[in-house]
């Protein structure tokens, strides 16, 4: 894993335990301090996601979370549900027994995650879903933007919500999951394109992400 995954995943999972906040100040100390990495890699790689929109540099304070407002948010749902979209209908057939057999695993592995409370789970196996079908996709370019328009969106606030409606709305999210898997083996590529789109990007579901 490459210093700056490093850094964005402890980052995104302090966001969605609740121990960073969005307007904390993020140093090359507190980060060495936590991952015990040298500061210089690390500050290649605040300085790379400074550049990527995820981080903005304050001078002699160090980085914060980039700021987005509502209007900003909508419009990346809605892009990512079109990249998304087009990755899934491009891959549609290139999907095999063995990657459905995964995908339903990893859909398995987050109802369990969501049983369990185990929220950080859940988001790591939710990014392994997608990236089932999305490294099939052949268009190098697609993917690329893909994946880094969804890195903007760091962490998950599900302290926002109250804890006891958290399972109900991430076994709403896993339903969905598993009929992009139907919609996968049904080669159903229009279906298919438009729930990603439509329904799993809906703008709404920006408010469980912290922006």
């Amino acid at each position: 894993m490459s210093p700056k995954d490093k850094v964005y995943n402890f980052i995104s999972e302090q966001l969605t335990r609740g121990n960073l906040k969005r307007s904390d100040h993020i140093t090359e100390q507190f980060l060495s301090d936590n991952l015990g990495m040298s500061r210089t890699p690390i500050r290649e790689a605040l300085l790379q996601l400074s550049s990527e929109d995820i981080l903005q540099r304050v001078p002699r304070k160090g980085f914060v979370l980039r700021s987005y407002t509502r209007k900003d948010v909508e419009e990346l749902y809605s892009l990512i549900g079109l990249l998304d979209g087009k990755v899934a209908e491009l891959t549609c057939d290139e999907l095999t027994s063995e990657d459905y057999a995964v995908m339903k695993f990893l859909v398995d592995s987050m109802y369990s995650a969501i049983d369990n409370k185990l929220y950080i789970k859940y988001n790591e196996l939710q990014e392994k879903f997608h990236n089932v079908y999305m490294q099939k996709c052949q268009n190098n370019l697609l993917r690329t933007e893909l994946q880094n328009r969804k890195k903007i969106f760091i962490g998950k606030s599900y302290i926002r919500l109250d804890p006891s409606s958290i399972q109900s709305v991430l076994k709403i999210t896993n339903n969905e999951h598993q009929k992009i898997i139907d919609l996968f083996k049904s080669h159903s590529k229009e279906e298919l394109r438009q729930f990603l789109e439509n329904v799993h990007w809906n703008s709404q579901n920006a408010q469980y992400d912290i922006w």
